[in-house]
């Protein structure tokens, strides 16, 4: 499988590889659960210099746990679950959910980073919006989605995937958030915000 590849804040290619390697031996020995396994608990590297590009890998690894197997259901949304490490950050395994969200610490740097309060509210107001779609039903989440951009609506305001996706956080040159981490949670929360989006469709 060719991936393509991105100048930073890519998987470190030697790592995608070997996994793989290992992935396609498990799966012509037959032993899918231990490839279902290792599928939902893997993760990868962040290089500062040319990687793979995170989203095509993890949505390949998504697709093999998306395929039934003869000991495993069909997983028609695989989600992700958001693990904050420097340098290491998602694995394709269980959901993302506010509560998670809200629990979690990013790893500080002391170091050029982003602002901590910046992010802070940023990750609060994902957390909102998962919880909403979390405690509400399919025709609440209509509703909700169709008072969006009424203005005399009191209706509350959902985070789309796009405004997680294109978010700028301040960069402060003494201490702050590490922002590789930050960079790529971001990312995976705005895919869990699209699945969210589109499931209530």
């Amino acid at each position: 499988m060719q991936f393509k590849t991105v100048q930073t804040n890519g998987y470190k290619i030697s790592e995608v590889d070997h996994f793989l390697r290992k992935l396609n031996k498990w799966q012509a020995d037959g032993k899918t659960k231990t490839a279902s396994t290792k599928l939902q608990r893997i993760t990868f590297s962040l290089t500062i210099k040319k990687g793979y590009d995170p989203k095509e890998v993890d949505d390949y690894l998504d697709s093999f746990l998306s395929q039934k197997t003869p000991s495993q259901k069909s997983v028609s949304n695989p989600r992700m679950e958001l693990n904050y490490s420097t340098g290491q950050v998602l694995t394709a395994t269980p959901t993302i959910t506010s509560q998670r969200l809200r629990e979690l610490s990013p790893p500080v740097v002391e170091e050029i980073g982003y602002e901590k309060a910046e992010v802070d509210n940023f990750l609060n107001l994902i957390a909102d919006t998962l919880q909403i779609f979390e405690e509400s039903t399919d025709e609440e989440i209509q509703k909700i989605k169709a008072d969006q951009y009424d203005p005399n609506s009191e209706t509350p305001k959902l985070l789309s995937a796009d405004q997680i996706r294109w978010v700028l956080f301040t960069v402060n040159d003494s201490d702050g958030y590490d922002i590789l981490a930050i960079d790529a949670a971001v990312n995976r929360l705005s895919d869990a915000l699209e699945y969210h989006w589109r499931k209530s469709e």
